[in-house]
């Protein structure tokens, strides 16, 4: 995993600023330009894959990449699924044992209340990594099924947990701290960040991808 590659090649295009600036201006389009930013960088998780990781920043074809962000948010809405509902039912119980008028009443409860958010928990964290990993295969295939191959997900995470670790790091640093540097600047700037750290962490999918993907025949 080279983390200084998924900023520097963005500025190896020398039209980068307008590559970058096109997909930010979309970001004024309330949810949908969110979505056309998503597919715009996984268009970039793309070129790494097949091999393109020094020109892997992408043009803007709004269409294309709203429909590939559009895929790639309905498969984290999947996957959080269960998580939400042991959420749900986690806060059910603890409701249910602060209805209870004596104390031997609520304990019951609220252990299965703690039991369940523990194992709520623990999933959220299995999730955090299949979630990402389901939208790289789907990147990389091309198949909307390919994001739920699990056994094919739990084989890639095992073979490179590292590389998987390493871009989860990335998505915080860069969704977490690159994008919202751009208030300073106010609306514009905000979404120019937030395409900017879009595509960093976009391109250390792609190599998270390449580093757990079993080699080719001829490469055996």
């Amino acid at each position: 995993m080279d983390f200084g590659l998924s900023f520097s090649y963005i500025f190896n295009d020398k039209d980068w600023f307008k590559k970058v600036a096109l997909p930010a201006l979309c970001g004024l389009i309330p949810i949908i330009g969110q979505l056309v930013i998503t597919g715009w960088g996984l268009k970039a998780t793309k070129n790494v894959i097949d091999g393109n990781e020094q020109n892997a920043l992408p043009d803007l074809d709004f269409g294309a990449d709203l429909g590939r962000g559009f895929m790639a948010v309905l498969i984290t809405i999947i996957y959080s699924l269960p998580v939400s509902i042991l959420a749900g039912i986690s806060s059910g119980l603890f409701a249910w044992g602060s209805s209870e008028m004596s104390d031997a009443g609520r304990m019951i409860p609220y252990i299965l209340g703690g039991c369940v958010g523990l194992v709520g928990l623990l999933f959220a964290i299995l999730v955090a990594f299949m979630g990402i990993i389901a939208t790289a295969n789907y990147v990389a295939k091309g198949r909307f099924g390919a994001a739920f191959d699990f056994k094919e997900i739990f084989a890639l995470l095992k073979r490179s947990f590292g590389s998987w670790l390493l871009v989860i790091l990335g998505q915080i640093l860069a969704m977490g701290i690159i994008a919202p540097l751009g208030i300073i600047a106010c609306g514009i700037g905000a979404l120019f960040t937030l395409a900017f750290g879009t595509a960093v962490y976009s391109h250390l999918l792609g190599q998270a991808y390449n580093k757990s993907a079993p080699p080719a025949f001829g490469e055996l």
